[in-house]
């Protein structure tokens, strides 16, 4: 029951992502980020539907995915990378919901917001952009936020240039609505989470490696050992934001369905990827 709401929640987040695609951003000329927004620009420059575009790019893509990553990452990829171009294809003949570039921007913003916080709350994901950096993390050590940023902002750049500057200005505000969307669903406060993650050594490696390239997190390993069965055990600690929260439980709990995850707010994180102390910003 709990995967059939699973691949449910993957289901309606992403025909919601393909809704707005179609009847906000499409009609509008707004490419904000992502698969979709890439394709939305390269079927205006070659004349093909975006349909079209985004089947082929979401296809060779799962094909490199395959070759790069191996087989494990492709089919935990293929269920939300499938769907997009799906639903695109299906519902591409629907009415616009309106032709003012603003209220396209602000709506369309909220649906994918909306759309993919159901696909992650259910541990899945939708392929597209997230492949590219994943591959970019395992040969280049590049971080995951800096090539999605890398990425997002060449197809707001480009559909700029392609369309308008103003439509790229109007794609920058929904690529805010939709980070503003996630962050209010998902309960985002100001500070980090700190997970403690105890599991036994058999799961370490898996879950270690998890965490340190579909998270892009780093951890810390302390020994520990069970207060009855005094069997030891491995305890890992990493500090993420509150998005990541909900990734890291389905992730942790598919390798070690008996692992223990302790979650706690972290007021303040000073050091590599989070904030500086104020001395050294002086």
């Amino acid at each position: 029951m709990d995967q059939v709401k699973q691949y449910g929640s993957i289901l309606v987040g992403t025909l919601i992502i393909a809704l707005a695609f179609n009847v906000l951003q499409s009609p509008n000329e707004i490419a904000s980020g992502g698969l979709t927004g890439a394709s939305l620009v390269l079927s205006s420059v070659f004349h093909v539907s975006s349909a079209i575009v985004l089947w082929g790019c979401t296809l060779l893509l799962l094909i490199i995915c395959g070759y790069f990553l191996g087989l494990g990452t492709l089919f935990k990829s293929v269920f939300g990378s499938l769907l997009i171009p799906f639903f695109v294809d299906v519902t591409r003949g629907l009415a616009p919901l309106t032709h003012d570039p603003l209220l396209a921007a602000i709506y369309s913003g909220l649906g994918v917001g909306l759309g993919l916080v159901l696909v992650f709350r259910a541990g899945g994901n939708i392929g597209g952009f997230t492949l590219i950096t994943q591959i970019l993390h395992k040969k280049r050590a590049v971080k995951h936020s800096t090539s999605i940023l890398f990425l997002d902002a060449t197809v707001m750049i480009a559909g700029g240039l392609v369309f308008s500057p103003e439509k790229a200005l109007y794609a920058l505000l929904g690529a805010f609505v939709t980070r503003m969307t996630m962050e209010f669903i998902q309960g985002k406060s100001q500070g980090s989470k700190v997970a403690y993650i105890i599991t036994s050594g058999e799961f370490e490696k898996q879950i270690s490696q998890t965490i340190l390239h579909e998270l892009d997190r780093g951890l810390t390993r302390i020994s520990g050992a069970g207060g009855y069965t005094n069997h030891e055990r491995v305890i890992m600690v990493t500090v993420l934001s509150p998005t990541k929260v909900n990734p890291l439980k389905a992730l942790v709990q598919a390798i070690d369905p008996l692992a223990f995850i302790i979650l706690c707010e972290a007021t303040e994180v000073v050091g590599e990827g989070f904030s500086r102390s104020f001395a050294s910003a002086v």
